[in-house]
């Protein structure tokens, strides 16, 4: 994976991630998730559960593990559907799979000096990059939690850079002494935040 901070990091983190992209009819299924709607969370563990348990089952775990990691591959899928960014544009099954296969394979890992790979179930194809789906999520929550510990200086001076106001203008509006000095003060800003997400122990393993 690229190193991807800190130059680009305020630009490419404000954009919106999953924009402009066509939602998946299987988009109710994560409605109903985020609603915590019975009949839909059912229907998912009946329809769903069935090919986790499968893959983790023929990859030297059990019923019990299989169970484990749907569980916490629906939590992953929650907390990503929670992001205002998020669009379901792909069966979701075909994001279902390849979360457990990466939680699954987490956990194999820890238990192995060797490298650890997984039998994908017959017929099964990947057809979205999820890898980098969720790379891209958790950099976006790694960036938006650092950044209101920023102040509410630095967070409106740099909400307004992120809507390509001038430095002029800036200047004015935060009532500061010219462009020079919100130049100074956006310099300073970026930096803070560049050291908080740099200093959060996920930050090595989101830059891989």
């Amino acid at each position: 994976m690229k190193n991807f901070y800190p130059t680009t990091l305020i630009q490419y983190l404000n954009t919106q991630i999953m924009s402009n992209k066509t939602s998946h009819e299987d988009t109710f299924y994560v409605e109903g998730m985020l609603k915590n709607d019975p009949f839909i969370v059912n229907r998912i563990y009946k329809e769903f559960y069935p090919g986790i348990r499968r893959m983790v089952t023929s990859n030297s775990g059990n019923a019990d593990r299989a169970w484990d990691v749907f569980q916490d591959t629906l939590v992953v899928i929650f907390k990503m559907a929670q992001s205002p960014d998020f669009v379901l544009t792909c069966p979701f099954y075909n994001l279902l799979y390849p979360i457990s296969k990466r939680v699954w394979l987490k956990e194999l890992s820890k238990k192995s000096r060797s490298e650890v790979t997984i039998q994908d179930e017959d017929g099964y194809i990947d057809e979205t990059n999820v890898e980098e789906t969720i790379h891209q999520m958790e950099r976006h929550a790694l960036y938006k939690e650092k950044f209101v510990l920023l102040g509410e200086k630095c967070q409106a001076l740099m909400k307004l850079v992120f809507d390509k106001k001038k430095m002029r203008e800036i200047a004015v509006l935060l009532n500061h002494k010219n462009a020079h000095t919100t130049r100074q003060q956006h310099y300073k800003c970026r930096k803070k935040l560049t050291n908080l997400i740099q200093q959060d122990p996920k930050y090595k393993e989101l830059k891989r």
